[in-house]
């Protein structure tokens, strides 16, 4: 059998992994405020001494997940920020899970994975809906000749 001697990834080198705190259950979110003071150390301790910040946030999605807990240096509660640690870097945009933007496929994976549509994606999602309504009714209006022509 083979032991690993060093941690083999990013994610078993964090220097939150196996403690207590960092996710919360649906009991401590109630109590945000409670929430907010038990958290601050936690916070600026990932603020200070972690440099998987952007990788932990391009990993934990807090939006997407609506994730309740401590990531890249700030409470989240239902997937977004309560609460920032002081220095906490700047986020970044996140890259999309969905596939092909601008595409059928990539309106299909944004849902999918529970994001808003991105600019190219609204734009398709847009242009099918007018499809989907068909071709406009477009009453026409008789002008004065054919009606005065009757009279």
């Amino acid at each position: 059998m083979i032991t690993p001697t060093k941690p083999s990834t990013w994610i078993d080198l964090v220097p939150c992994a196996a403690k207590d705190g960092y996710v919360h259950d649906a009991s401590q979110v109630d109590s945000s405020g409670d929430l907010i003071a038990a958290s601050t150390p936690l916070m600026q301790d990932c603020a200070d001494s972690c440099p998987f910040i952007s990788r932990c946030y391009e990993r934990v999605r807090p939006e997407a997940g609506r994730f309740d807990g401590v990531c890249a240096a700030r409470l989240w509660i239902n997937g977004r920020v309560v609460a920032k640690a002081e220095g906490a870097p700047a986020l970044s945009k996140l890259p999309s899970r969905a596939g092909s933007c601008g595409t059928s496929g990539g309106v299909a994976g944004h849902g999918r994975v529970g994001e808003p549509l991105c600019g190219e994606c609204r734009e398709v999602a847009l242009r099918a809906q007018v499809r989907s309504a068909g071709p406009a009714s477009i009453r026409k209006r008789s002008r004065g000749k054919s009606s005065a022509a009757a009279a």
